[in-house]
């Protein structure tokens, strides 16, 4: 029962971006922490299941089977045979990576960069030794940038081969506005689409996740405001199951991976050992306006903590 009582909490809690009394935050992140992490407790769940059956107690086991459904239920769905919608006219790959502030090892991330060839680059986590390495190695390739490095988690930088129609807007206000977000419009298939560049504040404590919350909502005005078919991209540090991403569902969003991907398509963590521990997708590319996806996939990220994100996307037949 207290399964279930835990799921009804974290399904119903509302999603009050602004509130930030610290018992609201508190219990807030908590229900965000059991969406998050519904797969997690399902491979629990398994476990018992395996234990009823092993001690025989079938009371228990049909007691647990709609649990086990519900928390493993969108992850069996994950890994459906999927028709991806056709594309009218040119497709646009687009890359998201947050590249690990603290590393140094800039090789082979931008040995995925050449071999996926993105027209479109979201880089997270940008700083002045990465700035360097990508001007270095692919800024030849890439003539439209606007990059915002700095020496702590929060730089950003966007890498285009389409030409930006306009100025890049550096100084989106979400949440206190004390780190850079990133927005510029560039043409897909001859039509204006606006690209945000976003990273949230991880919600590592209360005062981490009401920030994020602030920020998340400030983000849903602004794209309640924006008149053009949106690619919206980066690290947001929230799961497909999350009470933010239903939220931008809503608002006419769909999520690239789930429509071109295969998969969880778990991009965090990925160093050391954890590669090998079911993971979280943080890294997502939206869309909206007419936008889809014909294909996505996770790459390796190699020196960084959390997996590339890659998609083919343009506007549906």
């Amino acid at each position: 029962m207290a399964g279930y009582g835990l799921l009804l909490f974290a399904f119903l809690w509302p999603p009050a971006f602004r509130r930030d009394s610290t018992m609201y935050v508190a219990v807030s992140l908590a229900a965000f922490l059991v969406r998050t992490f519904l797969f997690h407790f399902g491979l629990v769940l398994v476990l018992a299941v395996l234990v009823c059956l092993w001690l025989r107690r079938w009371r228990l086991l049909v007691a647990a089977l709609p649990l086990l459904l519900a928390t493993l239920g969108l992850t069996l769905w994950q890994y459906r045979p999927k028709s991806p919608p056709l594309i009218q006219g040119e497709t646009v790959t687009v890359m998201s990576i947050n590249l690990l502030s603290a590393n140094r090892n800039t090789g082979p991330i931008i040995d995925e960069v050449r071999a996926a060839r993105p027209e479109v680059l979201f880089l997270v986590e940008y700083t002045p030794h990465w700035h360097a390495a990508f001007q270095r190695e692919v800024g030849g390739a890439y003539p439209y940038t606007q990059c915002l490095p700095r020496t702590d988690s929060f730089g950003l930088a966007l890498y285009s081969r389409r030409a930006f129609v306009g100025d890049v807007e550096c100084d989106l206000a979400l949440g206190r506005g004390a780190v850079p977000e990133l927005r510029a419009v560039i043409e897909i298939a001859g039509r204006a689409c606006a690209v945000y560049n976003i990273h949230l504040f991880p919600p590592k404590g209360l005062k981490y996740a009401a920030e994020q919350r602030r920020q998340f909502a400030d983000l849903l005005d602004c794209l309640d405001d924006e008149p053009l078919p949106v690619v919206l991209g980066g690290d947001f540090n929230f799961s497909e199951t999350s009470t933010n991403a239903g939220a931008l569902r809503r608002v006419g969003f769909v999520d690239a991976f789930s429509v071109g991907g295969w998969g969880r398509g778990s991009t965090w963590p990925v160093l050391s050992f954890y590669r090998w521990l079911p993971g979280l997708r943080l890294d997502h590319v939206y869309l909206r306006g007419g936008l889809t996806c014909a294909d996505a996939w996770t790459g390796t990220g190699r020196g960084s903590d959390h997996r590339p994100i890659v998609t083919e996307i343009g506007f549906a037949r």
